[in-house]
């Protein structure tokens, strides 16, 4: 088995085809299709099932591509040896949290005085699997994202296959947040059903019913359903609308900012995880930046609003 088998694999994966991998890496295709096939014949199974309509990577090829992944990433850390600058990487993928945030910008500002390079990124994700899939293509070094308290088990077993780390940081319910002067903003006593006339603003997570039964039947009865990632996109949507929107809580500050009000929806409760690859379990860096979510997190729970929910 060849280094450069490896990474053949990994190209192919990732552009999808054969052909457009030896494109990409200035090889003859049939030079890569026997490079491929030889080295399926010596680890006697096959990576890829090859199909009319492509490439699709087989149940060992994608056990196979984790560890491919694992050994690309270390050779690119042998060949940084060679520099004496001291390098640091942090790729982090995250919900649209706060906390996470805060603690990226502490992290780029802790340590950008100290290294002579340095490379930080934050990514904004919506999906379990987003977070999951960027870790194992190494597009991200953490993921932190949230998980139906019913299936933190069921996930659990999966980042295991996947030689994934967790860590549970704490939990969190759902919100339901208006415009301070939408109709139902003052009404005392809410039931979510209340709502299914009005424009619903929610992320990816919960349009794909990642949620209790009770907003699932909302959803199904709401006519006009805007799904959009947190940021100003959404608050300009719930401005002085009659639009709410269904998602993790803003703080008090944050909410009096804007003039939205919120209500915590019950039996919402979610997970909120944090995810590394098992060899990064002693990764100076990553812990560094773990800490510094450890400290955030609780800070950020407590700047949430308690009181009224929606039945």
């Amino acid at each position: 088995m060849k280094t450069e088998q490896i990474l053949l694999a990994i190209t192919i994966n990732e552009c999808g085809s054969i052909t457009k991998a030896a494109q990409k890496l200035f090889i003859a295709q049939p030079n890569a299709s026997n490079a491929i096939l030889s080295l399926e014949k010596e680890l006697g199974y096959c990576i890829f099932e090859r199909t009319p309509n492509g490439i699709k990577v087989t149940p060992k090829g994608k056990k196979f591509l984790q560890y491919a992944y694992s050994i690309q990433r270390n050779l690119n850390n042998i060949s940084l040896l060679k520099d004496d600058k001291e390098r640091i990487r942090l790729f982090v993928a995250a919900y649209a949290y706060p906390f996470a945030e805060k603690a990226f910008v502490k992290f780029c500002r802790n340590i950008a005085g100290a290294v002579e390079s340095l490379d930080c990124r934050f990514r904004r994700i919506g999906t379990i699997k987003e977070g999951m899939d960027m870790l194992l293509d190494n597009t991200s070094d953490v993921s932190i994202f949230v998980c139906n308290r019913e299936l933190i088990g069921y996930y659990e077993k999966k980042f295991k296959q996947k030689n994934l780390i967790s860590c549970l940081l704490g939990y969190t319910n759902l919100h339901l947040t208006m415009a301070e002067n939408h109709p139902l903003a003052e009404k005392e006593t809410l039931n979510l059903m209340d709502f299914s006339n009005y424009p619903c603003i929610s992320n990816a997570g919960v349009a794909y019913s990642f949620v209790p039964v009770e907003i699932e039947n909302l959803l199904s009865e709401v006519q006009f359903h805007i799904v959009t990632e947190p940021g100003d996109i959404r608050v300009m949507l719930l401005n002085n609308t009659e639009n709410y929107s269904i998602s993790t809580p803003y703080s008090l500050d944050f909410l009096k900012e804007h003039h939205l009000v919120s209500r915590e929806i019950p039996h919402s409760e979610r997970g909120v995880l944090l995810l590394i690859r098992e060899e990064d379990r002693k990764n100076s860096q990553i812990l560094t930046y773990i800490e510094l979510v450890q400290k955030e997190f609780p800070l950020w729970l407590n700047s949430l609003p308690a009181g009224d929910g929606v039945k």
